[in-house]
């Protein structure tokens, strides 16, 4: 399904502070170096788990047009935030997957939150549970217990070998600080010799792509409902961006230089599609309570483009 790539890519990393870009800011965030915001509950259980195609682990949805579909559930991620990912790659034969049209997604991704149970398994909202064994040879077994939407799939449970990739464990500050989920507050968008700007409590993607229409040459097409509530960074090295509608997009981030609070991202399916969108931010926190801030730059039709959303 195509994306709104310029859109997404200009709110992807949502949720903090920016230094000035230019001279011509007026509304400048100054980086507060010294910001602790609370740890996250789950720390020290954010992990990537990777099933392998020789060891499928199945999924079921019901289809109203194709009746149940399935699918093998081909990666699961915890964040520290308490959320869960899990990646559903449509049932293929080997043929059909190597002749998959480049730019059209097999997958896409369930996601809720998740807590930690008594026994150290987890249990994951609306989708089932999951305990992860480390062998003594190193190995990981991991036992699951899925609940498929489908009707009649019901609940199948399975032991399997994956692999396990545990956060990069960056104890900074910065990255404490970063790693969680974020609520979105507002959203202003700029135009390079525009007098006014655009505003907005949230972040209405359809809005703002109007906005930004009414100035530019911008070919974007999007689904209605695109609205974004929440984005989360994770130490998995991926953040999230999740809408009102329950969808969700995914991509991947690391630091350019953390010093600076410059940061680079890609996402899941793709490359961003557009040149005035290289993929990179400069990012700083405010303290809990304050409207944090991001400011992303780009430009089409010559036109500085600059996009700032606040969140808490």
């Amino acid at each position: 399904m195509k994306r709104n790539l310029l859109l997404l890519a200009l709110l992807a990393v949502a949720g903090f502070g920016v230094t000035a870009c230019g001279g011509d800011d007026k509304d400048t965030v100054t980086p507060d170096s010294d910001v602790v915001l609370p740890p996250q509950q789950f720390k020290e259980d954010a992990v990537v788990i990777q099933f392998s195609e020789e060891d499928p682990v199945d999924y079921y949805i019901e289809d109203t047009e194709n009746g149940k579909t399935g699918y093998n559930v081909t990666e699961l991620e915890l964040t520290e935030s308490g959320y869960y990912f899990a990646k559903l790659e449509k049932k293929r034969d080997k043929e059909a997957k190597a002749t998959r049209a480049e730019g059209t997604p097999d997958y896409f991704f369930l996601w809720g939150m998740y807590f930690k149970k008594a026994d150290g398994s987890y249990e994951l909202a609306g989708f089932g549970s999951v305990n992860i064994h480390v062998e003594t040879d190193g190995s990981v077994e991991v036992n699951m217990t899925i609940v498929s939407s489908a009707e009649g799939a019901g609940q199948t449970s399975v032991t399997v070998t994956a692999t396990v990739t545990p956060p990069k464990n960056n104890e900074s500050q910065d990255n404490l600080n970063l790693c969680r989920a974020w609520d979105i507050v507002s959203t202003r968008v700029q135009i390079e010799g525009v007098p006014a700007f655009y505003q907005e409590p949230g972040c209405d993607l359809n809005s703002i792509l109007e906005y930004i229409k009414g100035y530019a040459d911008v070919k974007d097409h999007l689904e209605p409902n695109q609205v974004i509530e929440k984005i989360l960074f994770s130490d998995n090295g991926t953040f999230s961006l999740l809408y009102k509608n329950e969808k969700t997009d995914r991509a991947h981030w690391r630091w350019l230089n953390e010093k600076e609070g410059q940061l680079e991202y890609d996402w899941e399916f793709g490359d961003m599609g557009y040149s005035f969108i290289d993929g990179t931010a400069t990012v700083a926190l405010k303290p809990q309570g304050s409207t944090s801030q991001l400011k992303l730059f780009g430009a089409t039709d010559g036109k500085k483009v600059t996009v700032t959303v606040g969140i808490k």
